[in-house]
């Protein structure tokens, strides 16, 4: 079972990569990620996730589909789909622009109206980031920060050397 789940996340991986190197061509990027999603159902199905990788699945495939449907109507890098000066095309882009951003403004105003926002009871404790690096650190936080200063100082006099070599040449 542990080497179906290997394979399946380096599949997973591997076609995520892929929807990656082929990003320029919208039609071989979202047919990568579609691959991807398929491979990301079949490990979380083999880890035992059950009905959380359905979900995931059926979830995720929707979301490629929507970004399919206006990939080709907002983002068409290729200008194989549909020209970019027509009149059709700028209808069709403002009507997903209005279809989407009416979609989220209906979201905000129906979780305002059920009280999504309102915090019910005591506030919450948020730990501070003194505790947060106490906790992840513990005795070497000092050492920690230290490193941590020493890796900015570095990083910023190697980009001004970059760009004292940029101006001479």
């Amino acid at each position: 079972m542990l080497t179906a789940l290997f394979a399946g996340l380096a599949f997973t991986l591997s076609s995520a990569f892929a929807a990656i190197v082929l990003g320029r061509n919208l039609t071989r990027s979202l047919a990568a990620a579609m691959v991807f999603i398929v491979g990301l159902g079949f490990s979380l199905m083999i880890a035992g996730a059950g009905f959380q990788s359905l979900v995931v699945v059926v979830l995720g495939a929707l979301m490629l589909a929507t970004i399919q449907i206006f990939g080709w109507m907002l983002v068409d890098v290729d200008r194989d789909h549909l020209p970019a000066t027509d009149r059709p095309t700028r209808i069709a882009r403002s009507l997903a622009f209005l279809l989407v951003g009416g979609g989220l403004g209906l979201l905000v105003v129906n979780a305002l109206v059920a009280g999504e926002f309102a915090i019910l009871g005591p506030p919450p404790v948020v730990a501070t980031p003194g505790e947060i690096g106490a906790l992840l650190f513990g005795p070497l936080r000092e050492v920690t920060l230290l490193v941590g200063l020493a890796i900015a100082a570095s990083l910023l006099a190697i980009l001004l050397l970059l760009q004292d070599d940029g101006q001479k040449g």
